[in-house]
């Protein structure tokens, strides 16, 4: 069945966006907010702060007040991988990709990222961190690229044009030693590359 990546609140019938409080989608043209993913110990979906900012996981700059969409994908839209695209094979290509919202059995969920900006004609998606050490780039670009072809499967008209996806991560500060490699790697898969920032300014 096809995915819509946009519908608010989501259509899962015991998900986090039936729970009081938990929004799944927003607008704003507040000239700066956040994004926080505070409760995702709890299975909740990332969600946009207007305040608050000393708990932002992610800002964003919109000095022209531009209309922004927020739509949080983890924890909120349930997309199942069904053809035989496999993250651990090097020689995978995006022809075995394919995605369902059905629950067949013994059918895993795909790697979700957090959510997706919308703005102008771009989308911009998004994934949080909060891990000084370990393999958070590889496992943020296993999702972004996941996320990123089943949206262009099951939006392949979209007005949106996919740009380069960010991993923001609180808790580093440095250069990552596979940043090179994790690019490159989604640059072949979905055609842009990844970015590693806290922030991001919509002109």
């Amino acid at each position: 069945m096809p995915i819509d990546f946009f519908i608010s609140p989501c259509a899962k019938p015991d998900g986090n966006c039936q729970i009081a409080g938990v929004v799944c989608s927003a607008v704003t043209n507040q000239d700066r907010f956040g994004i926080s993913d505070a409760n995702s110990h709890l299975r909740r979906p990332a969600e946009v702060r207007l305040n608050d900012e000393p708990n932002w996981d992610f800002t964003v700059i919109n000095s022209n007040n531009k209309e922004v969409n927020f739509k949080a994908v983890d924890f909120c839209v349930d997309i199942y991988r069904t053809g035989t695209y496999d993250l651990d094979d090097d020689n995978r290509d995006v022809s075995q990709f394919s995605s369902d919202n059905a629950n067949p059995v013994y059918i895993e969920l795909i790697k979700r990222c957090e959510g997706f900006l919308t703005f102008d004609s771009s989308i911009l998606f998004i994934e949080i961190k909060r891990r000084p050490h370990g393999n958070w780039l590889s496992d943020a670009r296993e999702k972004f690229e996941e996320t990123i072809l089943s949206f262009m499967e099951h939006h392949p008209d979209s007005p949106f044009n996919v740009i380069e996806p960010i991993v923001s991560n609180m808790l580093f500060n440095r250069v990552h030693q596979s940043e090179m490699v994790q690019k490159k790697i989604l640059k072949d898969k979905i055609g842009v590359e990844l970015k590693i920032q806290k922030s991001y300014e919509i002109v």
